[in-house]
């Protein structure tokens, strides 16, 4: 039986160490994929690609991966386009495909929407087109393409994937964090403010019915409803 995975950023080499102890807890293979919902860095300069892309193909399982805000766009977009399982995919090798913005995909049974992106807090201590690039933000002409995508499943999906939450899921984590009086913590805010993509998903949360909705990006673990950030921890789906 093919098993699909979901979790939180990788950013290249830095935070793997959650596929490595779940490829060996769950004895999977290369039968088997693990969906990064974006800020896996594995395409991010010249200079690491070869030995990312090495790690990943030979961790023995499928990565798949949407895009988060810690990508290279520019480098991103020069590898081939294909259509799989229904959906439009960049092909970095044999064992790793971007899942683009979007997309409905088919995958063994699970009908996914794969909405990567966000915006970065701390672009302004990174440098355009070296650590930061423009095509980072969700666009509306993404959620055109997702609204036409999902004629095709009646709006209907068992799982969406974001890198960042919609603004909906990040006041509602707001709202978990200060229910008691409490502040909210502080290295969140910068994120919780810097949401002009989760305002945008705002309008894919209200038009489409899913089971659930994954992202990562606030590098935390939180359920909220219908909601999943995730980091370190990895869901079955």
């Amino acid at each position: 039986m093919i098993r699909i995975f979901v979790c939180g950023d990788t950013h290249g080499l830095l935070n793997t160490r959650k596929l490595e102890k779940l490829i060996e807890r769950e004895k999977l293979t290369y039968d088997d994929y693990v969906i990064i919902c974006g800020d896996a860095g594995i395409v991010w300069s010249d200079e690491s690609f070869e030995p990312y892309v090495e790690y990943y193909n030979n961790l023995g399982v499928n990565i798949l991966f949407i895009d988060g805000n810690h990508e290279n766009f520019s480098m991103l977009k020069t590898f081939p386009k294909e259509v799989w399982n229904g959906g439009v995919t960049h092909k970095i090798s044999d064992k790793i495909r971007y899942l683009s913005r979007g997309q409905v995909f088919n995958i063994f049974g699970r009908i996914i929407l794969t909405l990567g992106g966000a915006d970065s807090h701390d672009k302004d201590w990174r440098i355009e087109g070296e650590s930061w690039w423009k095509d980072e933000g969700i666009t509306y002409f993404d959620i055109v393409t997702a609204f036409e995508n999902l004629k095709n499943v009646n709006n209907e999906v068992d799982y969406v994937l974001s890198h960042t939450p919609n603004q909906i899921c990040a006041n509602l984590l707001y709202e978990k964090f200060t229910q008691c009086g409490e502040d909210f913590p502080a290295y969140l805010l910068s994120k919780y403010n810097c949401n002009e993509s989760g305002k945008i998903l705002d309008e894919v949360a209200n038009k489409v019915k899913f089971r659930k909705w994954f992202c990562g990006h606030w590098h935390i673990d939180e359920e909220v409803e219908n909601y999943a950030l995730m980091y370190e921890c990895v869901v079955e789906i």
